[in-house]
């Protein structure tokens, strides 16, 4: 009888496949300057309570007690006004960057602040962004009021300024507006969650669980 040759198995092993990276879409500017609109109003309202606070803080009892109103120096529109609202502008981005890395405004269109390595904001980054922020406007501001010294041309500028912070984002080419940059943060679309019920204007926003 002849013996057939047994061929040895050759044992097929599959090496896994490593799971595809995750892509990330960075947001547009359409819903950027959406979303900073939708902030800029919260923050307005903010500010102008905080306004009113002072501005009867720093009115005296006398003329309080006639029902009359005082005009304002420069120095505590300066000196006090003015910085209490910077500070109120950075802790409301501040608080929400370092908490979940979304503003009121960002969450209805679902966009996030991030660093490029995922983490989320802390208070340091927050002011850091906020600041880059506002060299642009500050820049065109200053250049409006020494050529025009008209109000009227400095809010313009001003505004001119904060759309050129993401007006930027066309000019490199990779949607990474001027503070993004600056503050080295990137804004991300967040996939849309189906369990999430969003409430009214961004508000109460809640998960449903499962």
């Amino acid at each position: 009888m002849s013996k057939k040759s047994k061929k040895p198995r050759q044992s097929h092993t599959t090496t896994p496949t490593p799971p595809e990276a995750t892509q990330v879409e960075l947001a547009g500017i359409g819903v950027r300057l959406a979303a900073a609109i939708y902030d800029g109003l919260l923050i307005f309202a903010i500010n102008a309570i905080v306004a009113v606070i002072l501005v009867v803080i720093a009115t005296p009892s006398e003329v309080s007690s006639q029902n009359q109103t005082q005009v304002l120096s420069s120095n505590f529109r300066h000196l006090i006004l003015f910085p209490a609202m910077v500070v109120m502008t950075w802790l409301f981005y501040g608080y929400f960057w370092r908490r979940r890395g979304q503003t009121l405004g960002m969450q209805t269109w679902r966009l996030k602040v991030i660093k490029p390595d995922g983490r989320l904001l802390n208070w340091s980054d927050s002011m850091g962004r906020c600041a880059a922020s506002l060299i642009l406007p500050s820049i065109c501001g200053l250049a409006a009021n020494i050529l025009y010294h008209s109000e009227g041309a400095f809010a313009l500028s001003l505004v001119f300024g904060f759309v050129g912070n993401y007006l930027w984002a066309l000019i490199n080419g990779r949607r990474l507006a001027w503070h993004d940059q600056l503050s080295a943060t990137v804004v991300i679309r967040v996939p849309e969650d189906p369990r999430q019920k969003r409430g009214m204007l961004g508000w109460f926003s809640k998960t449903d669980e499962e």
